[in-house]
């Protein structure tokens, strides 16, 4: 049995060709590590090579021809399961509870964003009159206002909450780098973000 995922989320640029995985096995270990570990995010590079990163903070990956990590549905008798990472992927409902009580543990880039992250920004559909402009991340009608001041003046979209209509999040960067080409929304690493 495999698990869903969470996106891997960076600041860091990705190429095209890295993929995000949405599965993956219930605990992974490289041979030399001293116990198993539960995967939270993966990403599959074009060579082959497969990254898992772990609730804890640990990467376990390698080749997947090569044997180079280990995955399991439940790990041998006896050996130990790092506890930070069952009780991380526990809480964020990844798996049941190991100890039968409530555990709650909240990603913090799961959600999509309370401000939508085209807030006073040039990503915007500016309608008759000029006053009005339709946000392209959100699809919300929302005033449009002169910023910045004396030193970096703009016209931009004011800083409104997220609408209905967000688009989909990058799979590497979610909605923090949202930018516009030819009336399209894209994250910055290229990746289009549809509604």
């Amino acid at each position: 049995m495999s698990v869903d995922l969470l996106p891997p989320t960076t600041y860091s640029a990705v190429s095209l060709d890295v993929e995000a995985l949405a599965e993956g096995p219930r605990f992974v270990r490289t041979r030399g590590m001293s116990r198993w570990h539960r995967p939270r995010s993966g990403t599959r590079f074009p060579e082959g090579r497969v990254l898992f990163s772990c609730w804890c903070g640990y990467g376990v990956g390698g080749s997947e021809r090569a044997g180079a990590y280990l995955g399991a549905e439940e790990p041998p008798a006896g050996e130990p399961v790092c506890g930070t990472c069952e009780g991380r992927a526990a809480g964020a409902g990844q798996d049941d509870s190991p100890t039968g009580r409530l555990l709650l543990f909240s990603p913090r880039n799961a959600a999509p964003p309370a401000t939508c992250p085209a807030s006073r920004s040039d990503a915007y559909e500016a309608l008759p009159g000029g006053r009005v402009g339709r946000c392209l991340a959100c699809g919300d009608m929302q005033p449009l206002r002169a910023m910045g001041g004396p030193y970096n003046p703009r016209y931009a979209i004011v800083q409104h909450p997220t609408g209905r209509a967000l688009v989909q999040p990058c799979p590497f960067h979610r909605w923090r780098q949202l930018t516009v080409r030819e009336g399209r929304v894209l994250c910055t690493c290229g990746r289009e973000m549809n509604q």
